[in-house]
């Protein structure tokens, strides 16, 4: 494969902008050529026209004569003046050349001949008011040497043609002007782009406040490009210290129940003791790993949803019943369903109404109260869990489904802050979403909408 050769914006614009302007200035040469030509022979044709009409009032019929008037003009700055007969013959005036009478008659056309070597113009009129008088076509006609008339446009024609390269110039210099408004940012930040890679500084930004959109377009493209990958390291930093810290204290504990069993359980009572703690310690170290695996899995998409339609109602009861089981007489779950049912995976599913309903006990107070209502909305479920706990701060309410944050002021520190990113995740994976509303000290609601199924709207 051909590689191609890298050139700067500045070299490359320049380079492209010359090619054009050579092509330019020969496309310019012909057609000034041509239009100064075409000019020239148009302003000659007028002028004499206009000279011809002039002394066309310089002439009378008198006694059966054509005579000039006094203020005819037989030459005047080397344009000589006539009048013809139809047939070109010479009546009255000067002629510094011989024409040849012609039948076609004296042409209203600018006209070149050539007579001694010598190149002239000849243009002529009809005189309306001899003919009218003689009966028959009378003409007034003039004639200039072409060399004499020609100097005097010459220098339209050349100013013309100096014209040319100096407006490709100055066509040159604003392009190296632009290339360089174009080229000076985009260097900027290139340079920039250089030294976030070499030197990691993920918090350094691209500037431009310059005029051209695109450019701005692309350093805040650019920019929050940044933002994002630099948060999401951020994340990740925060993410592995968060996983080693909450591992770290159940090995810990692990570590220290093996050696106390190994080395001082001295009765069957105390190496059961530290065998129930070792368990426990297990137990949560699983339960974060499982949590992990999961949460993992569904941010990279790796989760193949095994849809099915299920009465979520049930499996809120199912549920509710469990934890009243453990809790005894610790909660009171006030439902109110309605026979809603959706497309969703029930293992997923499960873990996420598991962990809203768990965490409204969690955080209430004793005994706990928790609202748990369902219904249908506009072609979607609607499920809602409301506790009258402790609430959670406005400040802290972005950040509440974000891995291993938890509000340890204001809410106890059981858990592992992984129940609530992992609801969040379940719910976008099922199409819905996952809100809250929170009053500091006064409880949590939280809101799940994903698409179901309304047996009405099928009857």
């Amino acid at each position: 494969m051909r590689r191609i050769k890298k050139v700067s914006i500045t070299k490359y614009i320049i380079s492209y902008l010359i090619v054009l302007i050579f092509a330019l200035s020969f496309l310019m040469v012909i057609f000034v050529s041509i239009l100064a030509d075409r000019m020239i022979y148009y302003d000659i044709q007028s002028t004499l026209i206009r000279e011809i009409i002039k002394n066309n009032k310089n002439v009378r019929f008198e006694d059966g004569i054509i005579k000039p008037n006094e203020d005819f003009r037989f030459e005047d700055d080397g344009i000589y003046f006539q009048i013809v007969a139809e047939n070109g013959s010479l009546i009255l005036g000067e002629s510094p050349i011989v024409l040849e009478t012609t039948e076609k008659g004296v042409s209203q056309r600018l006209e070149m001949v050539e007579s001694g070597g010598e190149e002239y113009y000849v243009i002529g009129r009809i005189n309306k008011r001899l003919t009218k008088k003689v009966g028959h076509l009378i003409y007034n006609q003039c004639i200039v040497n072409k060399r004499n008339i020609d100097s005097k446009y010459q220098f339209i024609k050349y100013t013309s043609y100096a014209s040319t390269p100096i407006f490709l110039a100055l066509v040159l210099m604003a392009g190296i002007v632009m290339s360089g408004k174009i080229s000076g940012p985009l260097k900027q930040m290139s340079e920039t782009a250089e030294i976030i890679g070499q030197e990691g500084k993920l918090s350094k930004r691209m500037e431009y406040d310059g005029k051209i959109k695109e450019l701005g377009v692309l350093a805040a493209t650019n920019n929050g490009m940044l933002e994002r990958i630099e948060h999401m390291l951020e994340t990740q930093k925060q993410f592995s210290s968060d996983v080693a810290h909450e591992l770290r204290t159940p090995i810990a504990v692990l570590l220290a129940q093996c050696e106390y069993a190994k080395e001082y359980a001295g009765t069957k009572k105390e190496f059961d003791d530290a065998i129930e703690v070792i368990y426990r310690q297990t137990k949560k170290t699983n339960m974060v790993i499982t949590q992990l695996l999961n949460l993992n899995r569904l941010e990279r998409d790796h989760v193949v949803l095994d849809l099915e339609n299920a009465d979520l109602d049930e499996m809120i009861c199912s549920i509710c019943d469990e934890i009243e089981f453990k809790e005894k007489d610790g909660v009171q779950f006030d439902l109110s369903l309605s026979g809603v049912r959706a497309d969703v995976d029930i293992g997923l599913m499960l873990i996420l109404l598991q962990n809203l309903i768990q965490n409204a006990v969690k955080y209430s107070s004793r005994p706990a109260r928790v609202k748990i209502a369902t219904r249908y909305r506009e072609g979607a479920v609607v499920v809602t869990v409301q506790d009258f706990g402790c609430g959670i701060r406005e400040k802290d309410l972005p950040y509440i489904f974000e891995p291993f944050y938890r509000v340890e002021k204001s809410r106890n520190s059981e858990g592992f802050g992984l129940g609530l990113p992992l609801a969040d995740r379940i719910a976008k994976v099922h199409g819905g979403e996952l809100k809250v509303d929170s009053v500091w000290g006064e409880g949590s609601t939280f809101t799940l909408v994903i698409a179901g199924d309304n047996p009405k709207n099928k009857s």
